[in-house]
C-alpha cells in the first residue's frame, strides 16, 4: 500500500508541531514574580526623579532609569482606604461604597451643608482580590505592611490580608497609620495604630526598615513557586518620624541652600498650601524608604531574581501638602492642593512600572492611567486570563509597557469624594479627566471648574465659561458615571448653621 502525502499536509503538519513546541515552552516558562510597592501619601513631586530638588531617592531615581514612567497616573481617590481597595479589586472605589477611609463618614454637623454618606470601611470578600487571582495562577501571596481594608470599628480579623488571598501576613490589620515609626511602634493612648506582630523587634529599630527585612525574608525562601509581594509600607504617613541622623543632614542642606526657615504656604480657600520641601523629618523619611527600595533591588540581584521580578511602585493618594495651618510635611507644587482634595496634588501619583527585557527602559508614558489598572495588567504580564466580570473598571496597560506612545481604549477617569475632610477646606466634590482636560465639581453648590492640564497642570484658570459645551458634556458624563456605579452623595444638611461653618468664608 502506498501513500501520497499532499504538500499543503505536510505545511499543516509543521506549523502545527511548531505552535505544540512553542506552547509547550511556554508554559514550561516560569511565571515572574511580582512586587507591588505601595507608599502610603507619597506625593507626586516626591521623587527626584519626578522633580523634587530636595529629597533624595537615588535608588528610585535609578530604577526610573530601567522601568517605564508615567507622568499621568492617578489614585481612584484621594485617601487611602478607597485606593487600596481599587488596587484590590479593579473597581472604583464608588462602586464598592468604599469613598473614605476606615468605614467612618467623615466630618459631619450644624457647621457643615451637607451630610456625608455612609462609607463601607472593609473590603468585601465576595470580591475577588487580586492576590486571590494570583493565588489561583500557583503564586505564594504575602502581605507586608499597611493594609486598611477593615473597619475601624470591627474588632475580629474577618477582613486581613489573609481572608482576601494572602498566604502571609506581617503588620497588616485595620490600622491607617502606626503608633509609632520606631519599635514598639506604638501609641500611648491610641491602641488601634499599635501594628500587630512585630513585638520581637529591638529598641531603636525603624518601621520601615523592619518590614523590608520581612520583604527580604519572602524573596529569599526556598520555594518552587513564583511570589506576589505587596510590600505597602506604612511611611510616609504621620506621624512624621525619621532617623535623628537624616534629619540633622536635611536641616544642613536646608540651611545651606537658604530655605531652613521657608514654611511659606499659598491659601486654598480656608486651607493653606505648603510652598517648599524643606522639612527634615519627612525628607528623612522618603530617604529611608529610597534607601530601603535599594535593599529589595540588591537583594533580588544576589538572590538571581531580578530578570524574572516584576516592580510596580506607586503611591495611594497625594502628600500631605494642604492643612489648616501652612506647615504640611511636603508640598505638591506645581500641582494644587494635596491629599483629601480631588485637585491634581491630591490624585496624581508616582507610577513606575519595571518589567525586565519586556518594556524599552527608561521610557516616559503620558497616558492617563488610573489605580483600578493594575488588576488587569498584573494578569495580563504575566499571560493570565482576565477577570473580565471582576476588575471591570480597570484596563490593562500592556499595551503602553509595549509601545509608550499608545493610546487606551477609555473616554474617560472618574474620582469620587463625598465626604469632607480635616485637611480639605472645599468639602465634597468629584472630577472628571477626558483627555486633557478636567472638571470639577464641588457638591456643596454643585459649581463646576474646567481646566485645560496640558497647559495649566497646576489647575490656576478656570476655563468653563471660555467652553460650556465642554463643560456641560463632561458634567453629564460625570452624572451619568455616578448613576451607573451607584455612587453615594452626600444630602441636604436642614439642620446647617453658618455661624458654625468654619469653612464659610473663604481666603480666595
Amino acid at each position: 500500500m502506498s501513500y501520497k502525502i499532499r504538500f499543503s499536509d505536510l505545511i499543516c503538519t509543521l506549523l502545527i508541531s511548531l505552535f505544540l513546541c512553542n506552547h509547550v515552552e511556554a508554559k514550561d516558562k516560569p511565571k515572574p514574580n511580582i512586587i507591588f510597592i505601595l507608599v502610603d501619601d507619597l506625593g507626586y513631586k516626591d521623587l527626584g526623579c519626578y522633580g523634587s530638588s530636595f529629597y533624595e531617592t537615588p535608588n528610585l531615581d535609578a530604577l526610573a532609569e530601567r522601568s517605564m514612567m508615567f507622568t499621568n497616573a492617578y489614585a481612584a481617590n484621594p485617601v487611602c482606604t478607597p485606593t487600596r481597595a481599587s488596587i484590590m479589586s479593579g473597581k472604583y472605589p464608588s462602586r464598592l461604597k468604599m469613598t473614605n477611609h476606615s468605614g467612618i463618614a467623615g466630618p459631619k454637623g450644624v457647621g457643615y451643608k451637607l451630610i456625608p454618606p455612609k462609607s463601607v470601611g472593609s473590603l468585601p470578600t465576595s470580591e475577588l482580590t487580586l492576590a486571590e487571582s494570583l493565588k489561583n495562577e500557583g503564586y505564594f501571596t504575602a502581605h507586608i505592611g499597611k493594609w486598611h481594608l477593615q473597619s475601624h470599628h470591627e474588632k475580629g480579623k474577618e477582613h486581613f490580608p489573609e481572608a482576601h488571598g494572602f498566604d502571609f501576613n506581617v503588620a497588616g490589620h485595620n490600622g491607617g497609620q502606626p503608633g509609632s515609626f520606631f519599635f514598639p511602634y506604638e501609641h500611648p493612648v491610641h491602641k488601634w495604630s499599635n501594628v500587630p506582630g512585630l513585638e520581637d523587634g529591638i529598641p531603636g529599630e525603624y518601621l520601615t526598615d523592619r518590614l523590608t527585612d520581612e520583604a527580604i525574608k519572602v524573596i529569599k525562601e526556598d520555594r518552587t513557586q513564583p511570589f506576589f509581594l505587596n510590600l505597602w509600607f506604612y511611611t510616609v504617613h504621620t506621624p512624621i518620624e525619621g532617623k535623628k541622623e537624616k534629619e540633622e543632614k536635611y536641616r544642613a542642606k536646608a540651611k545651606k541652600m537658604g530655605i531652613q526657615n521657608n514654611n511659606e504656604a499659598d491659601p486654598i480657600f480656608n486651607s493653606y498650601h505648603r510652598k517648599y520641601q524643606n522639612n527634615p523629618t519627612y525628607s528623612a523619611m522618603v530617604e529611608s524608604m529610597d534607601e530601603n527600595i535599594g535593599r529589595l533591588l540588591k537583594t533580588l540581584k544576589e538572590e538571581g531574581l531580578a530578570d524574572n521580578t516584576i516592580i510596580i511602585f506607586t503611591s495611594d493618594n497625594g502628600g500631605l501638602s494642604t492643612n489648616k495651618h501652612p506647615n504640611s510635611p511636603t508640598s505638591n507644587l506645581p500641582l494644587k492642593a494635596g491629599k483629601g482634595w480631588v485637585y491634581e496634588g491630591g490624585i496624581r501619583e508616582p507610577l513606575l512600572i519595571h518589567w525586565p527585557k519586556k518594556i524599552k527602559e527608561g521610557k516616559v508614558c503620558e497616558e492617563p492611567v488610573v489605580s483600578t489598572d493594575f488588576y488587569p495588567t498584573i494578569l495580563d504580564m504575566i499571560g493570565s486570563d482576565l477577570q473580565i466580570e471582576q476588575h471591570v473598571d480597570g484596563i490593562s496597560l500592556k499595551p503602553l509597557l509595549k509601545n509608550s506612545k499608545a493610546k487606551l481604549d477609555r473616554e474617560a477617569i472618574y474620582f469620587h469624594m463625598p465626604h469632607y475632610h480635616s485637611v480639605n477646606s472645599m468639602g465634597p466634590a468629584g472630577a472628571i479627566r477626558m483627555g486633557d482636560y478636567k472638571l470639577v465639581e464641588r457638591f456643596e453648590n454643585m459649581t463646576c471648574e474646567l481646566f485645560d492640564l496640558k497647559n495649566d497642570i497646576g489647575e490656576t484658570k478656570d476655563i468653563s465659561k471660555e467652553h460650556p459645551n465642554l463643560t456641560a458634556k463632561m458634567k453629564q458624563k460625570l452624572h451619568e458615571w455616578r448613576e451607573k456605579t451607584g455612587a453615594v452623595m452626600p444630602t441636604k444638611n436642614n439642620n446647617y448653621d453658618i455661624s458654625k461653618d468654619k469653612n464659610a468664608v473663604q481666603i480666595n
